[in-house]
């Protein structure tokens, strides 16, 4: 059965992510990208790919970069981006963590 994980980010962004996300290939390999060294363009494309997967549907992934243009003045900036996704992550593995023990 597939669940949620919920959780907020530290500026408010409020989410739900399948927890079948830790099984996806798309999201292995985006997390793979983005832990090898590379060029600052191959972590920009891995953390988009990553947004896509986490969210794994469009209206949500545009929710999310509205959220973060409003909080960032009309732009969801790749640094705003990164951040929020980099939240988002560690919460999904706390949450993975807890589900574990």
């Amino acid at each position: 059965m597939m669940e949620k994980i919920k959780g907020k980010t530290a500026d408010g962004f409020a989410f739900e992510i399948d927890d079948n996300v830790f099984h996806d290939y798309r999201f292995l390999r985006a997390l793979r990208q983005l832990q090898q060294d590379g060029d600052a363009f191959d972590s920009i494309g891995a953390c988009f790919d990553l947004v896509t997967v986490l969210f794994n549907d469009r209206k949500k992934e545009e929710e999310f970069y509205a959220f973060l243009a409003k909080k960032g003045g009309g732009r969801a900036t790749v640094e705003a981006v990164a951040r929020a996704t980099g939240e988002i992550m560690k919460i999904l593995q706390e949450k993975n963590n807890e589900a574990k023990n």
